[in-house]
């Protein structure tokens, strides 16, 4: 059994990070050392990202919310505007959305074929009870 959060941890934070870094980048000319001190990650990983031999089992590229958030993120990023604390409430939100959305549903059924996507529900739930935990 793989949990939802195994799911974000093993595909959707790396396709985050990845995005991140080549947003970082290509759009504001960064090196591979400073986007890694940016991200708080190793260099090593941030070349991983860039050649595509991390991160490549989620695809974001298309999905609107996810290019709005990561390029906000990129681009606080850059004008050193963003905390680690900040940035870990970003990345924790675009992961949120990722569930909510069901966006992680048909990798997972890939990972798990024996998984009824079409019933889990467990990214719902949890996500729903989370909102009230903070809420209150």
């Amino acid at each position: 059994m793989i949990l939802p959060y195994e799911i974000v941890y093993k595909t959707a934070i790396p396709a985050l990070r990845a995005m991140i870094a080549r947003k970082l980048m290509e759009n504001y000319g960064l090196v591979q050392e400073e986007v890694a001190k940016k991200l708080e990650i190793t260099q090593a990983a941030v070349s991983y990202y860039i050649k595509g031999k991390r991160a490549i089992m989620l695809k974001l590229d298309d999905v609107d919310e996810i290019q709005h958030m990561t390029d906000e993120i990129a681009h606080l990023l850059f004008k050193g505007e963003m905390s680690r604390k900040e940035l870990r409430l970003r990345i924790t939100e675009a992961c949120d959305y990722l569930r909510a959305s069901k966006l992680l549903c048909e990798i997972h059924k890939y990972i798990e074929p024996d998984v009824d996507a079409d019933d889990c529900h467990a990214c719902d739930k949890t996500l729903r009870k989370r909102v009230k935990i903070i809420i209150k």
